[in-house]
């Protein structure tokens, strides 16, 4: 759209907006979950910074191997096939297959409710939360979040953050008010080996908040484009500090038994060696300790890798 300070900028239709959900985009679009419905991402590149150079989806070519995979010889049957399962796509047909009147690459417009504030945002916070309860912050971020007073857009929280089991997007949109300046006041005063975590921390938030803010612009230049893949691109850079929060339950689970069993070998070897037996007992508990240390870093990076 040509405005009227002559800069052109990008709008996209209300009526296409509803194709933002991602459980209907895969279905109308015949792609398999959880797979992306803009480009033809592995599964195991989701959340690299690189999205950039993957291929784009062509929906249509797809319709069309859709209809060879009905048609000649079993070998040219089973060679489409498996390009649709590479993708991967689904053999039915999807509803934006044939539609010469739709752009597919820009139909799908991110829904700032459920894409920014309940999905990333959401995500973001249960990070913060663990990272700052491993550091023994989260008494000091609850306070500060009950502190805030109430101005224009933003609503003052009844409760600090870690009593809410249920937020709506209205109050994840008042928290990216005050996430960064609540959660820089909380890594205050940091000691020599939380430094360098708690710097990463606060400018992989930062940049994800900033991303959020730019992202409710109406109207977008190259520009506002250009800030949020360069806000996007310093998160993926520095959200490796917030890996080992991002584990999955079985990865937890299995790291639990780990600790425990990491825990029977060092006391079995204690018990077993000599020299420890004759330790005064001062010495024990320092070797107790030095024991404990060693496992949790372990299972650290365990969880991280």
């Amino acid at each position: 759209m040509l405005c009227a300070d002559s800069r052109m900028r990008q709008c996209y239709p209300v009526n296409c907006a509803y194709t933002a959900d991602y459980f209907k985009n895969i279905h109308l679009h015949s792609i398999r979950q959880p797979h992306c419905p803009v480009c033809e991402a592995p599964k195991s590149s989701i959340g690299e910074a690189n999205w950039s150079l993957l291929q784009l989806r062509d929906c249509r070519l797809y319709f069309q191997k859709i209809i060879l995979a009905t048609r000649g010889d079993e070998m040219g049957r089973r060679e489409v096939r498996q390009y649709l399962d590479h993708r991967p796509v689904g053999t039915s047909e999807g509803i934006f297959c044939n539609m010469k009147c739709i752009s597919l690459k820009t139909i799908i417009v991110p829904k700032i409710l459920q894409t920014i504030y309940l999905s990333m945002l959401k995500q973001l916070m249960d990070c913060v939360m663990s990272f700052l309860e491993q550091h023994s912050r989260i008494d000091k971020f609850n306070q500060l979040c009950t502190m805030m007073h109430p101005y224009h857009g933003f609503a003052q929280f009844n409760k600090p953050y870690s009593l809410v089991t249920q937020w709506s997007g209205k109050e994840m949109k008042a928290l990216g008010h005050v996430r960064v300046p609540s959660f820089a006041a909380s890594l205050l005063n940091p000691s020599a080996s939380q430094r360098i975590p708690f710097a990463e921390a606060l400018v992989c938030v930062k940049n994800l908040v900033y991303c959020h803010h730019t992202a409710q612009y109406r109207y977008h230049t190259e520009a506002t484009i250009e800030y949020m893949e360069n806000h996007l691109d310093e998160f993926h850079h520095h959200k490796e500090v917030f890996s080992r929060f991002c584990a999955s339950k079985s990865t937890k689970k299995f790291s639990e038994a780990l600790k425990q069993q990491l825990t029977l070998d060092k006391q079995e070897e204690r018990q077993s060696d000599s020299a420890c037996k004759n330790l005064s007992v001062d010495a024990k508990c320092r070797r107790i300790d030095e024991d404990k240390t060693q496992i949790s870093s372990e299972i650290a990076q365990h969880l991280v890798d």
